[in-house]
Formats: structure tokens, sequence, C-alpha cells
């Protein structure tokens, strides 16, 4: 555990994110794939593993940021945003050019395949969360999530420099945190847009990377009993999503707090599940798999369909993670690797 603030500042890696990134990937994938019979709540619960992405993303940009400012006593936004596009540009771009050439011998008479290429602006831009709905089958709607983690890191490191101070940083995030809340209570959809985990992970960043609150968050989630705490608190406030019981804004909260609960700390109850080097690996490639696994599931969608078995059940789901690993392990490998390579000629 960390005995200090200073021992938290020191640490370089956060071993339990890369656990808890494999939890959200399986979850998404399980969302997309689970068999009809499976209970509503539980096929549905797979979507906020999205959720828990953009929590760990605001928390890991920001620290990295407010780090690089304390070390080097400025932010090098250039610098930055070389090393996101090199990181995601890649991937994204090479397989939505998979899908163009997928979608135009496969599916361009049809109104799906029409539809895609007319948003293909959209999913070009980053954009497509803003401009497509997902009305029926949306081929490459996934995306929508990319490009909310993309406006995110296009607005907030900027804002973060220009605040100047912590203090100022976390006004801006506590303004936009109450105004979500406030739109979610009143039932507005004006703000759907901003993704509150990904605003709460930001101000989980500054909040233990200043000793006064780092004191206050580790006596609320640096115990022992913090992270299996928060995570079935989590789970529990999920499963009230179905029945509308909680407002939206309590698991957002609680997808914060659990990203808190694992990197307050090295050793936790869950940090032993969430180090287990195949559960660390399939985090490591948690991209590559969400990038690619709807590819996989309707390569295997198809597979049974030429095979005739009618209900595959829970097949459908082991199949297709098998193949996005498979397939995200070669492309970072032999692919992404490439571009990582470029990627530390810009960290300092």
């Amino acid at each position: 555990m960390f005995k200090s603030f200073a021992d938290y500042l020191s640490n370089k890696r956060f071993e339990s994110l890369d656990g808890l990134r494999a939890i959200s990937i399986i979850a998404v994938i399980w969302h997309h794939t689970a068999p009809a019979g499976v209970n509503t709540m539980l096929a549905s619960i797979g979507a906020q593993g999205v959720q828990l992405f953009f929590a760990i993303s605001g928390f890991l940009i920001t620290t990295l940021l407010l780090r690089e400012r304390e070390r080097n006593g400025k932010i090098d936004l250039k610098a930055f945003y070389l090393r996101r596009s090199l990181r995601i540009f890649p991937l994204y771009y090479g397989t939505l050019v998979l899908y163009i050439i997928l979608v135009f011998f496969l599916e361009r008479h049809t109104a799906v395949g029409q539809a895609f290429f007319q948003n293909l602006i959209y999913f070009a831009t980053y954009t497509s969360n803003l401009f497509v709905a997902l009305d029926g089958r949306v081929i490459f709607y996934f995306a929508w999530s990319l490009a909310a983690e993309e406006q995110f890191y296009l607005v907030w490191p900027p804002l973060l420099l220009l605040a100047g101070s912590v203090g100022r940083a976390s006004l801006i995030l506590l303004v936009v945190t109450i105004a979500c809340v406030g739109s979610q209570l009143l039932g507005l959809r004006s703000l759907d847009m901003i993704q509150l985990p990904i605003v709460l992970g930001a101000l989980l960043a500054i909040g233990l990377n200043h000793e006064k609150s780092f004191t206050w968050l580790y006596r609320l989630l640096g115990q022992s009993w913090s992270a299996p705490v928060t995570f079935i608190a989590l789970v529990l406030s999920l499963l009230s999503l179905q029945s509308q019981t909680l407002p939206g804004f309590v698991s957002s909260i609680l997808f914060a707090a659990v990203v808190g609960s694992c990197v307050i700390r090295v050793q936790h109850p869950l940090s032993t599940l969430l180090a287990f080097k195949p559960l660390a690996y399939l985090g490591a490639i948690s991209y590559g798999m969400y990038m690619l696994h709807m590819l996989c599931k309707n390569f295997v969608g198809k597979l049974f369909k030429v095979f005739q078995i009618n209900d595959p059940g829970i097949a459908v789901f082991l199949l297709t993670l098998c193949m996005s690993i498979v397939l995200a392990s070669i492309s970072f490998r032999y692919y992404e690797s490439w571009f990582l390579a470029w990627k530390t000629r810009f960290e300092r």
C-alpha cells in the first residue's frame, strides 16, 4: 500500500488499470453477443463497460498531464497530441478503411450500407456521437465512444493549461459535473454528449495529486475494504439502472470511485485478480479488441448460418471474444507497435 502522498506520486504505473480495462472490454463484448435467452438486465449491463473506460481515461490522462507540468514546469500540448494520435489514429483509421472495403463489396446496395457511407464523414471526424443516431442496425456505431474520448482529449488539456492552477481546473470540472447532474435530475438531454465518468475521472486525478485532498480520499478509498465495496456498489447501481431506481450519475460517481480505490494503493483485495497476467494482457490490447470485436461478431454469426446452427447460445460470445483476442494481439504486435515506437520519441 502507499504509506504517504509521496509514495503515490512516485508510482509510475497503476497495474490495476489493465485489469479494469480487461473487465470493461469483456463486458462490452458480452453486451453485443449475449444469447437471446439471457436476462435483459444481465445482457444490457455490459454496455456500461464503456463508462469504466471513460473513468480510467479521465484519471490517467489528467494524472499524466499534471505530473508533466510538475516535472517540466509546463504541459507540451504538441507532444501530447502527437502521442495520442500515434496511439489512437493508426488502428482507428485502419479499421475504418477495412469497414469501407467490406461494406462496399458486401452491403453497398443495402439501406444500412448506404447509411454507413452517408455517416462516413462523422466517423472520420470523430463526431459520430453528435450526428449518428442508433436507429436499428448502424454499421460502425461503436465509434461513438471513441468520438467522446477524442473530444475530451481535444478540449481538456488546453483548459487545464489555461486554468493555470489546480484550483481553477477543479472548479471547471465541478461546474461541468453539477451541470450534468442537474441535467439528469431534470430529465434534460442537452448535455448527453458529455460523459460524466470521464469528467469525474479527471477530477479524481486532481484530487489525488494534491496532498490535502489525497489524505481525505485515502480515508475513503484507501481502506482495505474500499475496492471490493465500491465494486459491489457499482454493480448494484448498474442493476438499478434497469429499474430506474437510481439516477445515472450515481453509477458515474461509483465508476470513478472504483478507479480511485484501485490506484490509491498498490495492494488491495482486488489487486491480485486485476494484476493476473492473462487479464492484464487483455487490458493491454483492449483498444484493439474494442475496434475489431464487431467484425469478429459478424463473422461468427455468418459462420453459424453456414453450418445452420440456429441457437448457438453463449458460443457467439466465446468465439467472438477469442477471435477478438487473436486479432487484437496480431494488430498490437505487428501494426500498432510500429507507431507506439514512434510515440516514445515524444515522451519526456
